[in-house]
């Protein structure tokens, strides 16, 4: 079974910002989730550009999607904020 967007996001709901005490997906940090022959890329955006945990919660997030049955590499990038 190819692996969903949907398994993704359940699997992303075992991250936690420690800081914050709730998961990934409920803080909105998801941008945007590529799926191409099982490779997964995830973009997310976290609350402050200079996240203490960002380092812990972008490998929390590895260690989660690539335990999926069906996914191959995994590849998550923060994006950057935009300045007004």
């Amino acid at each position: 079974m190819p692996v969903t967007e949907d398994m993704i996001l359940t699997a992303l709901k075992s991250v936690n910002d420690p800081e914050l005490r709730h998961n990934v997906v409920e803080l909105g940090f998801i941008q945007e989730i590529d799926i191409v022959d099982g490779d997964v890329h995830i973009s997310i955006q976290l609350t402050t550009p200079h996240c203490p945990f960002a380092d812990t919660i972008v490998t929390q997030m590895h260690d989660a999607v690539v335990k999926l049955p069906g996914v191959g590499k995994v590849t998550v990038e923060r994006a950057c904020l935009k300045e007004a």
